[in-house]
């Protein structure tokens, strides 16, 4: 009996950038990068604004070697070297978060990864928009 895939998302926040007009409260669009990266049967995707991680490859490192899940070496513009077996990443893109329209889109290609793999996250459409807190959104693939 083989399990079944599990879907594992992380948003990364500057604090500085979401109260960046001074009311404390949320802003009413958020962009940035993200990527897919994959072990065993977990995939895991991680958002992050641009002002925390401008390289796609500044997530990679950021989600592994800074939170002790992996090592990550030669981290530049044009990507990075996941040291630690088992891992592997899938692409990655921009994504464009609307509060206002309880929307959220996954578009674009990273340079250094490529393409993200849509047919990775497909299966948990349902499941992305509740583990970011946003039940209800719309999730589009661009």
């Amino acid at each position: 009996m083989t399990s079944s895939k599990s879907i594992f998302v992380t948003a990364y926040k500057d604090a500085a950038a979401q109260n960046r007009d001074g009311t404390g409260n949320p802003p009413s669009e958020e962009d940035g990068k993200f990527v897919i990266l994959a072990k065993g049967k977990g995939v895991h995707l991680v958002l992050s604004p641009i002002s925390l991680t401008p390289y796609h490859a500044n997530i990679v490192y950021q989600y592994l070697q800074v939170e002790g899940r992996g090592d990550v070496e030669a981290v530049s513009s044009s990507g990075c070297r996941i040291i630690t077996k088992g891992w592997s990443v899938h692409g990655g893109g921009y994504f464009t978060l609307q509060h206002w329209l309880h929307n959220l889109t996954l578009h674009g290609k990273s340079t250094a990864f490529g393409k993200y793999e849509k047919s990775l996250l497909a299966a948990f459409e349902d499941q992305i928009g509740e583990k970011l807190g946003l039940a209800g959104y719309t999730l589009e693939f661009k």
